[in-house]
């Protein structure tokens, strides 16, 4: 599970900015107390949020805190290169002097196995003069990982540069020292030649249990969804009758769902699976008391809210069911979807019942209705606000004083109590006066 995320100067960020799922000493008020009980998983000696949620204005820096780790994430997860590929996650704050040639901090502090871990690295751009033309080579200047041994976090390796200056692993005699390019990851190097070590259990969390809208869009999630209720499903303790009964708790009820298939689903892994491929069945009774089938197809004849949700089903009976918790990052999860659908999505993740695996979902969105202390406490509720230099501010509810937990978060919000809100003008007064 996560526990926090910092990152600092990358994109809107300037100074150091961090996101935890780490509960305060906050409790809910008493009418709300099953929300204290809920939405939150413990971890040995740890209480974790399942749900955050960050909001704010329009280009405030909503998400570039979730891109900052999604691209951290997927820097992670890639196979060890010849060359970079890093230039995603080596983007500098750019309102400050020489702002190519400054590091950007990311970290991460997060449970595997039961073991709690600090993973971090710095990262800038390597300038390069190449026949007259100057193209940038992202290398890592600093890079660390700690690990919880006897209470305290202790160092596993420290890097500086293409100096490994510590290495306490535990299979560290079987992973060379040389690291082979500057952006290389010692953590990805590590992982790769010991297959039972601390560095290989951070990457296959990271490369198996997370996942966003940014690395794949809701319309790739669709080939989870069809592998759940086709006759090659994947996943054979899963069946189409339960990812039926799923959708109806959304309101989407279906008698049948059937595929136009002419060929393997393994040909849709690394593209969407035709939505016109796919047809929803109800049945109704006619005047008669006749039972009327109608086949309603995917593309052409729902709305693109029951195409997001169909495309997301499978994704989350999949985590739902897991042994292991998963991270998945949505950014803008009200598109397309009603209040109540929403309502409804969050409350599954924060219910035990049914998020067996305490998985996690962070996510941005501008709808407030999911802005209420009998859904989510005040800790759950980040925001972002641009600073007078054009950076971010990234700050939770709870840090704000005076303000009671049962109160009309909503209410208070679009009333602009607690900031982050647009600051909008007249469009009359920015108009140029008759000549």
């Amino acid at each position: 599970m996560i526990v926090e995320f910092s990152v600092k100067n990358f994109r809107s960020i300037k100074e150091l900015q961090t996101i935890s799922f780490a509960t305060t000493g906050l409790k809910s008020a008493e009418k709300h107390s099953e929300i204290d009980s809920n939405n939150i998983a413990t971890e040995g000696d740890m209480r974790l949020f399942k749900t955050l949620g960050i909001y704010g204005a329009n280009a405030s820096g909503k998400s570039n805190i979730i891109k900052a780790l999604d691209y951290f994430i997927a820097t992670i997860t890639r196979e060890p290169s010849s060359e970079s590929n890093m230039n995603l996650l080596a983007d500098p704050f750019l309102y400050q002097p020489s702002s190519q040639e400054t590091e950007s901090f990311f970290q991460i502090v997060l449970l595997v196995n039961g073991i709690k871990y600090r993973y971090g690295l710095t990262i800038k751009k390597n300038a390069i003069s190449n026949g007259g033309m100057s193209y940038s080579q992202e290398i890592i200047t600093n890079e660390w990982l700690y690990g919880r041994k006897h209470k305290k976090m202790v160092p596993l390796f420290q890097r500086d540069g293409m100096q490994l200056i510590k290495n306490t692993l535990v299979n560290k005699n079987v992973i060379p020292k040389d690291i082979p390019y500057e952006h290389t990851l010692f953590l990805t190097h590590s992982a790769a030649f010991d297959k039972r070590g601390e560095c290989h259990a951070i990457r296959k969390y990271f490369t198996e249990a997370t996942t966003s809208n940014f690395k794949i869009s809701h319309e790739k999630f669709r080939f989870l969804s069809m592998a759940y209720i086709s006759d090659e499903s994947f996943y054979s303790h899963y069946n189409k009758e339960d990812f039926i009964n799923f959708l109806s708790i959304f309101g989407l009820s279906y008698s049948d769902i059937t595929i136009e298939q002419d060929e393997s689903l393994t040909k849709y892994i690394t593209r969407p699976f035709p939505q016109a491929k796919v047809f929803l069945h109800k049945q109704y009774k006619d005047n008669k008391n006749k039972t009327v089938r109608v086949s309603l197809n995917l593309r052409d004849n729902e709305s693109a809210g029951t195409q997001k949700l169909f495309d997301l089903a499978g994704l989350l009976r999949l985590i739902f069911r897991s042994n292991e918790s998963s991270l998945i990052i949505l950014d803008e999860i009200d598109g397309n979807f009603h209040p109540s659908l929403l309502i409804k999505l969050i409350g599954l993740f924060n219910n035990p019942a049914i998020n067996k695996s305490k998985s996690q979902l962070l996510f941005t969105s501008h709808d407030t209705n999911l802005m209420s202390p009998a859904i989510m406490r005040r800790d759950q509720f980040f925001f972002t606000e641009k600073n007078e230099d054009e950076s971010t501010k990234l700050y939770s509810l709870a840090d704000l004083k005076g303000i009671r937990n049962d109160a009309d978060f909503a209410k208070q919000y679009l009333a602009g109590y607690y900031g982050a809100v647009p600051v909008l003008s007249n469009f009359m007064s920015t108009t140029v006066e008759d000549e």
